[in-house]
């Protein structure tokens, strides 16, 4: 079965829109505390980004301390992607810890799940809604590095987050 793209992005935007989210950068640490998620930061090593847990009544984001602040924003985001999408599945690294792991293999694009909370990721960090209000905002005499420079600070995600945004959304060729 391919991947729920559009059942991601359509989840982001809901999520935003009851969240009252207008402008960037949109509060990713808020939003997790809306959905009762909470937050921890820990330093994981292997390349580990990021880890969700959930046991019925709780839900635990784990970040890795280690990584850049927009990284870390980027998988909380994704985390909440599969928070919302995967709700009836049960993944695990052993017995004794049930978790979906945001790594390596999640940015290759061969795991459904894995590409289903990458876009709800970039849709609830990057809203396709606010960033062209704000692209139409950008001085026209601007070159393309430093108006993707400019965005990404105001989204508080990496310039290469940005650069695949605007790609995927065909803002950039």
């Amino acid at each position: 079965m391919p991947p729920k793209i559009q059942l991601a992005r359509r989840k982001a935007r809901d999520l935003l829109q009851a969240a009252g989210v207008d402008t960037a950068p949109v509060p990713v640490k808020k939003i997790a505390a809306s959905l009762h998620a909470t937050i921890k930061y820990e330093p994981f090593q292997g390349g580990l980004s990021g880890m969700l847990h959930r046991d019925g009544q709780h839900t635990l984001i784990g970040v890795n301390a280690l990584h850049p602040k927009v990284r870390q924003r980027f998988t909380i985001a994704h985390e909440l992607g599969h928070l919302l999408m995967h709700r009836n599945e049960k993944l695990h690294v052993d017995s004794r810890f049930p978790v979906a792991l945001r790594n390596e293999v999640s940015s290759l694009a061969i795991d459904d799940r894995e590409i289903e909370a990458n876009q709800f990721a970039a849709e609830l960090l990057m809203p396709e809604e606010l960033l062209d209000r704000d692209i139409a905002a950008l001085p026209t005499e601007l070159e393309v590095d430093e108006a993707i420079s400019r965005l990404a600070k105001r989204y508080i995600v990496s310039v290469q987050a940005m650069t695949l945004r605007l790609t995927a959304l065909r803002i950039l060729c």
